[in-house]
């Protein structure tokens, strides 16, 4: 488990590489998006140098407003494998980080049509692979979940007469993971033990990675064998405010 003291600790080490993340976001099209929020119904994966910024600007929340949201997406992660609901930072259709959102929230609505299909693919083939995992353990996930897709968006419109290329995109990522990586180890921890999952780093930095997973398979099982969510609801008094004192 990290301590916060060693969190607060990274977002200071990490300061000179989040200028250069915000730089690379800057050189990205400008766009209008219609709020439909067809993109926010997922917690997209980021690299460890994104989830600090997103700590960082949680940081910068009242201390009631952060202790809240870390519930919720520390909630998303255990209920993710059952349960298909809004991305933890949107509200009211609108993002509570959205300067500061990832790539992978940049990127939606840029990428062509069949380059998303690509991604489309990928994605299925990653759910059908969790899907057996948790067969393996005794659960059967239920199907709408497994089916369900963020569909393609037609509806991001560029502020400019930029255009950008799939190719671009992918080379400001390749950007992006190459700064995240001189943040190794943690940079590497944070991609292969937490998956470049933040609602699981969330999770591991309140209950320690071995007792998040203990947690979420005893939840998930609870509530597929007898619909009831109370363990996760006493969860939340377990979720303490990382930057208190800050």
């Amino acid at each position: 488990m990290v301590a916060p003291a060693d969190l607060k600790q990274s977002l200071i080490d990490s300061q000179s590489q989040r200028r250069e993340l915000a730089a690379i976001y800057s050189r990205l099209p400008q766009t209008h998006c219609r709020r439909q929020a067809l993109c926010c119904s997922l917690l997209p994966e980021m690299t460890l140098l994104e989830a600090l910024q997103v700590l960082e600007k949680i940081a910068e929340m009242p201390a009631s407003q952060r202790i809240d949201l870390t519930r919720r997406i520390t909630r998303y992660f255990f209920l993710n494998p059952i349960e298909i609901t809004a991305c933890p930072f949107l509200v009211d259709r609108a993002c509570l980080i959205y300067s500061d959102r990832p790539f992978g929230c940049r990127a939606y609505g840029l990428w062509s049509k069949n380059y998303y299909e690509r991604l489309f693919e990928q994605s299925r083939q990653a759910k059908m692979f969790s899907q057996q995992q948790w067969e393996k353990l005794g659960v059967t996930l239920p199907k709408e979940v497994v089916a369900f897709t963020v569909p393609y968006c037609s509806s991001v419109q560029l502020l400019s007469h930029s255009f950008i290329s799939d190719e671009s995109l992918l080379s400001a990522w390749d950007n992006i993971e190459s700064l995240s990586q001189t943040l190794s180890p943690g940079h590497h921890q944070f991609k292969t033990g937490y998956l470049s999952d933040f609602g699981f780093f969330l999770a591991g930095l309140f209950f320690g990675i071995p007792e998040a997973l203990r947690l979420k398979l005893l939840i998930v099982r609870e509530i597929v064998n007898t619909g009831s969510s109370g363990r996760v609801s006493a969860l939340k008094k377990r979720c303490f405010d990382l930057f208190a004192g800050s």
